[in-house]
């Protein structure tokens, strides 16, 4: 069967997945045959685009749509933002890119998993809902839950977590009818990782500023030290904190009767250009 488009996130997966379809379907198919139909010159064209050798241009993305076949119009704008989305660097961009392929996904009513792995991470509280049905009992988005956020959360925010947490079945109601944490795990591509990571740790480092200006001294830990470093001993420096990170989170996680969710943050950034 040929794939169709609107299933991927990725349009040098699209093409392998096509062209093996295709093969598949007639042993003599092959990348002459796809660069032929599209009017390319060299036939060598896909096989270079599908192992992320060259990417696709303004030009050749008009010639790709009549090799594949796309005929209409909806198709055609998918894998162009498609083709954009892959070979963009900048987050901030590729951010607005997933965003409107998941609202043509959302047109031709897909399941739109990818956007609540997003979601999951990029919304801070999805996490902090996660994290709370470990320790405590809630029936689902109501009241009880909603005055441990300080105002920071509404209704709204609250019940389409939830909805996130189910998509992704990473709770489930036990026998007393509360949601629990789910022997599910949380499998999604690295770009929607990266971009969805990005938004978390911004939120993040702007909710430690509020902590800061609003909590007493007695509620939190703020720390920090403006260091002299070589770049050579930066990757130990970075395994110290990982390492660090790792021991605090095996510690809290042993711990009995908790009744409060906490962030840690770490932070290590350059301050100044690398001295020449």
């Amino acid at each position: 069967m040929i794939p169709s488009v609107v299933d991927y996130l990725d349009y040098r997966e699209y093409l392998k997945d096509f062209y093996e379809a295709k093969k598949a379907m007639k042993s003599d198919y092959s990348y002459r045959v796809f660069t032929n139909r599209g009017d390319l010159k060299s036939p060598s064209h896909l096989k270079m685009i599908i192992d992320g050798k060259r990417n696709l241009t303004t030009k050749t993305i008009p010639k790709y749509v009549k090799a594949l076949g796309l005929t209409s119009k909806k198709e055609t704008k998918f894998f162009e933002l498609l083709v954009q989305y892959t070979q963009e660097k900048d987050m901030s961009e590729k951010k607005e890119l997933f965003c409107h392929l998941m609202d043509e996904k959302k047109k031709k009513g897909l399941t739109l998993i990818e956007n609540a792995q997003f979601q999951f991470f990029a919304n801070w509280y999805n996490v902090v809902i996660y994290v709370l049905l470990d320790i405590a009992d809630f029936e689902g988005a109501n009241e009880n839950l909603l005055k441990l956020f300080k105002g920071e959360v509404s209704m709204k925010m609250a019940k389409e977590s939830f909805t996130i947490l189910r998509t992704l079945g990473l709770i489930e109601r036990n026998n007393e009818g509360y949601w629990k944490q789910s022997k599910g795990a949380l499998s999604t591509s690295e770009d929607i990782r990266d971009m969805a990571l990005l938004e978390y740790h911004s939120t993040m480092i702007k909710l430690g500023l509020t902590s800061l200006r609003r909590d007493a001294m007695s509620e939190r830990e703020f720390n920090g030290a403006t260091l002299q470093i070589n770049k050579e001993n930066l990757p130990e420096v970075k395994k110290m904190i990982r390492d660090f990170r790792k021991e605090i989170n095996q510690y809290t996680s042993s711990l009995d009767n908790c009744d409060q969710v906490y962030q840690l943050n770490i932070q290590f950034f350059p301050l100044t250009e690398q001295i020449i």
